[in-house]
């Protein structure tokens, strides 16, 4: 139980971070500076918790998640590049005048699904993964509704994503079909055979 939980904490911590952060964008009027604020928090949180994780490899629920020093090495990555990312859009953002307290909490939404990404040794949780990081992605692309460009971004990353999703999962039903397996390793393992 200690090791999934181990496995898991980044995962948990930015889950319960983005629900907490929600919650506190919803009761407080014009948060959009407290949200950004208590993401950054949040995601320099989970960078420590990152740091001092332990390093071994784990892997948990029947092999379809794991964690290792690389997956760690990888999040690391993610977070360092989000927290440049919400420090140096803002500006953008009040100049814009799209300053929504929902735009820190999709970009959280989407690094949980980058985090579940990288951390999949399985092809559905990996499609999971994706998905949760591709629908953030849409509403970003379409944030600013008074903009015609930014609205048709959105129509057209979505329609474009759905297609390549439907190929995705046409070649994944295919490697189940050759392998019998989702599993990363049980598929490796089969080819190679």
């Amino acid at each position: 139980m200690i090791n999934i939980i181990n496995a898991l904490l980044p995962e948990l911590f930015l889950s319960l971070s983005i629900f907490f952060i929600l919650m506190a964008g919803v009761f407080k009027k014009n948060s959009y500076n407290f949200v950004t604020n208590l993401s950054l928090f949040a995601l320099s949180l989970i960078f420590l918790i990152l740091f001092n994780i332990d390093t071994f490899k784990i892997k948990v629920f029947s092999d379809t998640f794991i964690s290792d020093p690389f997956t760690n090495f990888i999040k690391i990555l993610i977070v360092v590049s989000s927290l440049f990312i919400l420090n140096f859009s803002q500006a953008f953002i009040k100049e814009n005048k799209i300053d929504k307290f929902e735009y820190p909490i999709i970009i959280l939404i989407a690094i949980l699904g980058m985090f579940i990404m990288v951390s999949s040794n399985d092809l559905i949780l990996f499609y999971l993964g994706l998905e949760l990081q591709s629908l953030s992605l849409y509403i970003l692309a379409a944030i600013d509704r008074d903009n015609q460009r930014s609205s048709e971004s959105g129509i057209k990353y979505f329609i474009l994503s759905a297609l390549s999703s439907g190929l995705l999962l046409y070649g994944c039903s295919l490697l189940y079909g050759f392998t019998g397996s989702t599993n990363f390793d049980q598929i490796a393992l089969q080819l190679n055979s």
